[in-house]
């Protein structure tokens, strides 16, 4: 055979390599022309390399999560001349996540709310169920104590209640807002802690506070809430109502405005409850990201589900 039969040959299987590859390609490829290699990685990897956000809508799923356990002191103490016996309550109800946009896995999201409720990290969610209903927060310390029924009732017992409640406030194609409400009373005395996840339910991804606001113009932003805080003085008439000097990281999103949650003492006296500062997004464009701003403009399908309530 000659050198040039043979070179004939070796080209003539290159060319058919190259023909069956490229008819590959063409009948696997999208209708859009990209490449399903693009998405070898899977849905979350692809859509977070695409360059504009997807467009599809799944509908959110979510299981309630309900418990109460209630303790009663051992020991007898003083109360102000009285002898009474101790209770502590503690009530959770979770409106908790199964599926966000058809995806069954979003450990970052889990994450994040399981460390808002208690400021501690956890494996698994029944990891923090079980350690939230493990102790009893009395009234005043003791380590004799007895789990006891509901039904259960002592005579003028000194009531303390522990209560958390974690649940979707509303959601759009791109946006979920979970809300964590933490409450400890005692007798008629409620303290409240609310606390709020940001989370980007189409690329799976918590949203932090510098991927909303540009932290860079915080006191030009911190200037807004301030100017909400002295109309809120005004409005309620109180005097101890005071400016801040930090940015609350606490605060719902919304299409017309921002709500800057400032939690009991923190612009007014300990025990005067917890206030709210909205501030319209025609005011915080300016401070908000490109990425912020992108997703308030395109965003649509809002739903709200509300506060919940025991």
């Amino acid at each position: 055979m000659s050198k040039r039969t043979l070179f004939i040959i070796i080209g003539l299987l290159i060319f058919l390599d190259l023909a069956s590859f490229l008819i590959y390609f063409v009948s696997n490829s999208n209708r859009d022309g990209k490449s399903p290699l693009e998405f070898s990685f899977g849905d979350t990897v692809a859509a977070k390399m695409a360059d504009t956000i997807p467009d599809v809508l799944i509908e959110d799923k979510f299981d309630t999560i309900s418990h109460s356990v209630t303790y009663a002191s051992q020991d007898i103490i003083d109360d102000g001349g009285e002898k009474k016996h101790m209770i502590s309550t503690i009530n959770l109800k979770f409106v908790w996540p199964v599926s966000i946009n058809g995806r069954k896995h979003f450990h970052e999201l889990e994450q994040a709310l399981m460390h808002k409720i208690s400021s501690r990290d956890f494996i698994t969610l029944q990891e923090c169920i079980d350690t939230l209903l493990l102790h009893p927060r009395f009234a005043k310390p003791t380590k004799r104590f007895t789990r006891i029924d509901h039904a259960e009732q002592l005579a003028n017992p000194l009531q303390s209640t522990h209560s958390y409640r974690v649940f979707p406030y509303f959601r759009t194609t791109y946006l979920l807002e979970m809300v964590v409400l933490v409450e400890h009373s005692l007798d008629l005395n409620i303290k409240r802690e609310m606390k709020i996840v940001h989370y980007d339910r189409m690329h799976d991804k918590v949203i932090l506070i510098d991927e909303i606001f540009d932290m860079s113009q915080s006191k030009d932003i911190l200037a807004l809430v301030n100017q909400g805080i002295e109309n809120l003085k005004t409005k309620k008439k109180n005097k101890t109502i005071h400016e801040i000097s930090v940015l609350p990281h606490e605060f719902l999103l919304g299409s017309k405005s921002v709500i800057f949650y400032l939690p009991d003492g923190l612009i007014a006296d300990p025990g005067s409850g917890s206030y709210e500062v909205y501030v319209s997004n025609d005011e915080l464009k300016p401070y908000f990201t490109e990425f912020y701003n992108e997703l308030l403009n395109n965003d649509d399908n809002f739903q709200s589900y509300g506060y919940l309530t025991f």
